[in-house]
């Protein structure tokens, strides 16, 4: 039995519009629980979309 290798999972996030996944950080601010807020655009389509990043524990 042949096994398929296994492809290295993409991480990072997507465009829900476009599916791009290059963007353009505008606006970064940290928040009183230890999270940061990152405003993004989308490069391709211009999408804004808004993460929040925690950090490791």
């Amino acid at each position: 039995m042949k096994r398929e290798p296994k492809l290295p999972t993409a991480k990072g996030i997507v465009c829900p519009k476009c599916g791009c996944r290059h963007f353009n950080t505008t606006h970064t601010e940290p928040l009183a629980d230890g999270r940061i807020r990152r405003r993004k655009h989308c490069r391709h389509c211009g999408r804004k979309v808004v993460t929040f990043e925690s950090p490791q524990k």
